[in-house]
């Protein structure tokens, strides 16, 4: 059964919630507060991710997330904004690794490849 990203990130706060429960406020180094940062920690970093196949559809995602436009990614990278917005607008599926690459750090974020 493969569950969907925001049900993941309900079942760790609710998790997270659980074991903040279980704290006991008058020992300073109770471990259910190392578990319960530990799992917002996982919780936040999840919240972060984006999922995708289409390079061009996760950036312009990416971009609203952050609240930026073509513009401001380009000066990002050091270059015009035709240049982010040909690579947006062209055959999507064809972009450049190292094009989505450089997009992705610009606005702050790492490419990973997970197993299926």
């Amino acid at each position: 059964m493969s569950m969907a990203m925001s049900e993941i990130i309900k079942q760790l706060e609710s998790l997270a919630e659980h074991c903040g429960s279980m704290i006991d406020k008058e020992e300073p180094e109770d471990i259910w507060k190392a578990d319960v940062e530990a799992l917002n920690q996982a919780i936040e970093k999840l919240q972060g991710e984006c999922v995708g196949t289409d390079p061009a559809e996760i950036i312009r995602r990416l971009l609203e997330k952050e609240g930026l436009n073509q513009k401001e990614l380009a000066e990002r990278m050091g270059v015009v904004r035709q240049n982010v917005s040909q690579a947006l607008n062209r055959n999507t599926v064809s972009m450049r690794f190292d094009n989505f690459e450089r997009m992705t750090s610009a606005l702050g974020y790492e490419i990973i490849v997970r197993k299926k």
